[in-house]
């Protein structure tokens, strides 16, 4: 990298000879471009096919905070800048123990009155930003203070994110951790993120792709995901389905909400739209640690359509906290079909906001009126085909408040209910 005139001091802008390094590297067949250690002050740089990029230890790439650093491109139907980016390539990767900072904290301000930040003027969007690529490595290196998601692939297929710690602004807008997008053949393993916005979100957004395709074949294992949103949250933005995934060994402390699926119906913002919510099946859930306001909340909105819909989902073996209760909803016109929770014990902590009473509204809104109005049961499920729940403890020993029960259902047909207890306050 310094034969290509890296300064490394943190002040001279660096970006024209990463990408030349980078570019020659290509240019060559592909090789390792290696980053010694230092201080290094970047705008957007562009990955290309059979190269990878090393970090090594003790060296840092600061992102420029000047908007006229960073080069805007078409990403899908979308004109965006972002840090680190690649497009139709293939064989590229991330490595090394050293740190890629997006500065983050750069573009935000303070909401008045709220711990949450928004955009000051302008940002650019993900830091690590891959369109439709093919074999992807993110491995051991370090992500901070994203100014958007930290990794986003669209339409790519064999990802690998081993080993990644990622530490972003717990405040900012939509810092997201990782987001597969229409991608299939995921593996991600072994990560610590600490985020403002989702930790792990699967995706299909189909609009912006521009053509159909499935998010499926997701694989994620013995990660540590803590955030004021959602650890894992799977749906809401696109049409395409997501399926065939599998989530294990996930600690989440002091997390908002553990596990969040979401299939809206028909939406239009600007030019982004939903025509009628993606069809999440056959997803499976093992071994998890919660700590949340809220362990697990699922949601089809009443405008949903097929085949957009929740199908197939198994959730075993999981220790949780939480201050509300679980809401797991269906449609009246598209209900969850298949739903199975085993070994689960929930420990209901702290006090219930103002109850609903004896009624849970229908419609549920997606956002807002669980956290402003509570759930007083520790499970709600409504409007289910096929629900199991098999050796399920709810222990309200630390709760307070108006707690009407541990397990309501409302419009569900099928249901099989083994080995359920509570245990209630002396």
């Amino acid at each position: 990298m310094r034969r290509f005139g890296a300064a490394g001091n943190g002040r001279a802008l660096d970006t024209k000879p990463f990408q030349a390094a980078i570019d020659s590297c290509h240019a060559a067949g592909g090789g390792i471009v290696c980053c010694p250690p230092g201080n290094y002050l970047i705008g957007s740089i562009e990955l290309k096919s059979n190269v990878e990029l090393h970090v090594a230890s003790c060296a840092r790439l600061k992102a420029s905070a000047k908007q006229s650093d960073y080069r805007a491109f078409d990403f899908g139907r979308r004109k965006t800048a972002h840090l680190i980016f690649s497009r139709n390539s293939s064989n590229i990767a991330i490595t090394g123990q050293g740190v890629i900072d997006g500065s983050g904290s750069s573009f935000f301000e303070k909401v008045p009155g709220k711990q949450r930040m928004r955009v000051r003027d302008w940002r650019p969007l993900h830091m690590l930003a891959f369109l439709r690529c093919s074999n992807i490595i993110i491995r051991d290196i370090r992500l901070e203070d994203a100014p958007c998601y930290s990794i986003w692939p669209l339409g790519c297929d064999c990802v690998r994110i081993q080993g990644v710690k990622i530490a972003s602004n717990r405040w900012g807008p939509n810092t997201d951790g990782i987001d597969p997008d229409c991608c299939r053949n995921v593996f991600i393993s072994d990560c610590s993120i600490d985020c403002g916005d989702d930790c792990i979100a699967l995706k299909s957004d189909t609009w912006n792709l521009g053509r159909p395709a499935a998010c499926e074949n997701v694989t994620v294992t013995n990660c540590v995901l803590r955030t004021s949103c959602c650890g894992i949250r799977i749906g809401y933005e696109g049409d395409g389905p997501i399926r065939n995934c599998a989530f294990s060994n996930i600690v989440m402390p002091d997390t908002r909400t553990g596990v969040n699926m979401l299939v809206p119906g028909k939406v239009k913002v600007g030019a982004f739209q939903i025509l009628h919510g993606p069809a999440i099946e056959n997803i499976n859930f093992s071994n998890l640690i919660l700590d949340t306001k809220i362990a697990f909340y699922f949601w089809i909105g009443g405008e949903s359509a097929k085949p957009g819909g929740i199908r197939n989902i198994s959730i075993a073996d999981v220790t949780a906290k939480t201050e509300d209760g679980c809401y797991v909803g269906g449609a009246a016109k598209n209900r969850i079909d298949g739903l199975r929770l085993r070994n689960i014990n929930l420990a209901v902590k702290g006090q219930l906001r103002p109850s609903l009473g004896t009624d849970v509204p229908y419609p549920m809104s997606v956002w807002g009126s669980w956290p402003a109005r509570g759930i007083p049961y520790a499970w709600f499920f409504r409007h289910i085909r096929g629900l199991s729940l098999d050796n399920m403890t709810v222990d309200f020993r630390g709760a307070k408040g108006p707690w009407l029960g541990a397990v309501r259902a409302e419009e569900v047909a099928d249901l099989n209910i083994h080995n359920l207890k509570s245990r209630e306050k002396a």
